[in-house]
Parts: structure tokens; sequence; C-alpha cells
């Protein structure tokens, strides 16, 4: 599994940098650290919280960061009351709401933008840290177990809603849409709808199954990245793309930064924003996220479904580009790459199916990448055995 994943990383990084949609950004304003807290409050980011422990001696912060993404820089603001790690929080378009983690049990704080000052709320009736909640239509939702909490800032009050049909265990990570809010415990995903009130089984997140991740919405689509495999010396890169629309993920992209565990991300103006976490080395790098690698419209992104099958295969795998329109199709090319990184083929799409032969390659994995007018729009792997 520890090869997998350099080879991956090995192999994004010989892609075309034009299909990156990671651009890295001034680094976060404090000292490198993880299990800190992200959210965002209209068109401004906050970061701030989390420790540091690789000496075996626990540091916590309270530090409270504003990054704008006009001017790329970051801003020192209030103190968050205590010293914290692991803790939760949400946001409405005017609050952010942080509470729980290593230092508090259901006791939670409204952060107010505008005035910059800390304000104790209703206390949640679930003890929670280190775990991603989310926020729907004003108001926030904090899971624990099985167990959902409801936040009305109108009326500062908690309410139990339906239990979710499994347990999520910790480190576990989360997005919401404008409707509804998502959450992945290892392999396990799950919807929220608020106005049902109701949980929805969706499909298996098919990753590298990892907890101690990061999720952030874009165009109603969900994202998530990073976190460990199985222990935590273990990290992973993969980028997926979640669709509530068909129920599907796609594999994006992989981080070109540092793999690592326990991120903070959030998203504004339909853009994802990343950073901080842990590999062994604590880390304050940051990075944007804009993935729209055709500049065209949504509706036409929808159709980019390109088939691979038969996959894995003995002697040839093909690819249907029969959704796509043609003008998609005569300007795109498949680069396919060997498990260590070499690019060994690029053949120009002629037709809307295009097949790959074996022909003198060895059994094992490969690794693609479908570009049009060389942007990445689709990556991926394949296997001949």
């Amino acid at each position: 599994m520890k090869k997998l994943i350099i080879l991956l990383i090995i192999v994004f990084g010989t892609l075309n940098s034009q299909a990156n949609p990671w651009i890295q950004k001034a680094d976060f304003g404090g000292t490198g650290r993880h299990r800190a807290t992200g959210i965002s409050i209209a068109n401004k980011g906050y970061m701030g919280l989390g420790h540091v422990n690789g000496t075996g001696i626990d540091i916590d912060y309270k530090d409270w960061w504003q990054y704008d993404p006009a001017s790329d820089s970051w801003t020192q603001k209030a103190n968050f009351p205590v010293l914290n790690h692991g803790a939760v929080a949400f946001s409405t378009s005017t609050r952010g709401y942080v509470g729980g983690g290593s230092a508090l049990n259901g006791e939670f704080y409204e952060y107010n933008p505008i005035t910059n000052v800390w304000s104790q709320i209703a206390s949640c009736p679930l003890s929670v840290g280190d775990v991603q909640v989310f926020s729907v239509a004003n108001k926030g939702y904090v899971y624990l177990g099985n167990q959902l909490a409801e936040y009305a800032p109108l009326t500062n009050t908690w309410v139990m809603k339906a239990n979710s049909p499994t347990y999520f265990g910790t480190w576990s990570t989360s997005f919401s849409t404008n409707s509804s809010g998502f959450v992945k415990s290892g392999a396990a995903f799950y919807e929220y709808k608020p106005a049902l009130d109701q949980w929805m089984v969706r499909t298996s997140f098919p990753g590298l199954t990892s907890n101690g991740g990061a999720g952030f919405t874009m165009n109603n689509k969900g994202y998530m990245t990073c976190g460990y495999v199985g222990s935590l010396a273990l990290v992973t890169n993969e980028v997926w793309e979640f669709n509530p629309g068909n129920n599907q993920w796609s594999l994006i992209c992989l981080f070109p930064g540092s793999s690592r565990r326990f991120p903070v991300a959030f998203s504004i103006n339909n853009k994802g924003y990343f950073g901080t976490g842990t590999n062994g080395i604590n880390m304050n790098d940051f990075w944007a996220f804009d993935f729209d690698p055709l500049g065209i419209s949504e509706n036409d992104l929808s159709k980019i479904n390109i088939n691979v099958f038969p996959n894995p295969s003995s002697d040839q795998i093909n690819f249907d580009f029969s959704s796509l329109e043609q003008e998609i199709v005569t300007n795109s090319k498949i680069q396919l790459f060997s498990s260590d990184g070499r690019k060994i083929k690029e053949e120009a799409i002629q037709n809307t199916l295009h097949t790959i032969n074996r022909n003198d390659l060895t059994n094992g994995i490969y690794f693609y990448s479908i570009l049009y007018k060389n942007e990445s729009i689709q990556f991926g792997k394949i296997t001949f055995n």
C-alpha cells in the first residue's frame, strides 16, 4: 500500500501542469499544527486552534486567523476562549460556531467577524470532538456516534434529530450542499436531509479507505482529500469528487503537496481552501482548489463520463467517449503512465470508442489522464493481468 501511494504521487507530478487544479497560497499565519479548526463566513476564511505533540509534549493553541482570498493574506483575530484541539466548527452566512474538542464538552462559542468577539451560546447535548460537522440553510449539525443535534442560531437552541443508521467513528469527514449534509466514516457514506429529518445510504467511498481527511463543497458537489489509511503513519493524497445528482464518485487528481492527516478545509465562492495537518511534520502550508478544467458550463461538465472497460483486462481496454460532444472528442488525447511514473503512451482520440492495446505492456497497474486541450478531464488507473 505504501508503494502504491508513493507511485501515485510520482505519476501526478508528471502530468501536464495545466491539469493541476491546486494553487499554493500564502502560508497559514500561525505555526504548523494538526487537528486545527476552520470555517468560512461570507467571503473570508477562518482557521486556528489545534496542537502539536510530536515530542511527547502536547502543545495546544487558541489563536484564530482570518484569510482574505482577495489579497491572499492572513490577519490574526481574537483568540478562542480556551486552548483546544479537535474542536468542531460550522458557520452560517454571518457567524461562526466552535465547540467541543479536547478542552470542552458540549460548550460552544459564537464568533462575530464584524465585532471580532467570541460569545458563549447554549451548550450542545453531545460532547463532540475530532469529527467534521456541517451546516445547511443557516443551521448547524453536530454528530456523535449515531446521534445528531441541530443548532438554530435564531433561537439559540439545540434539538436532537433522527439517529443515523450507523455509528460514525472519530476523524470522520463531511461536507454540505445547499440542501443536505454528507458524512464519510471509512468507506461508509451517508446523506442527511434536514427538510425530511432523514438519513440515506449513498455510494460507498471508493478511494483508499481513510479517516482524518478534509472535505469541502464547490458548485454543489463535494470534495474529499488526504487522511490516513489503516494506520496513522500511512497517509494518502487522493482527491475525490462526489456528485449528489448521480450518486457517483470520481477520482479528480492527486493533491500535489505533502500527503497528510488531520488537515482543515473550507470553501469560499466556489473555491476550496485547504491547509495545516501532519505526516509526522506539522504543516502550515495553504492551498486553493479551483476545479473547472474546461472553462465550460456545468451542463457540459455533467456530460463528461468516460466509461473505461473492461478493467482489469488481459489484452485491451476501451475508452467510451460517446457521451461527449464531437468537438471535445476530437480535441482530446490519452496519456498513459507506468507504475514508476514514466509516460509510455500518448494517443490522440479520433473515434468515440478508443482502444489501448496491451501489446508489450507487462502485468500491473497503469495510470491514465484524459486531456481536452491540455486540460485533464479524467484521471484514473487501469490494470492489465
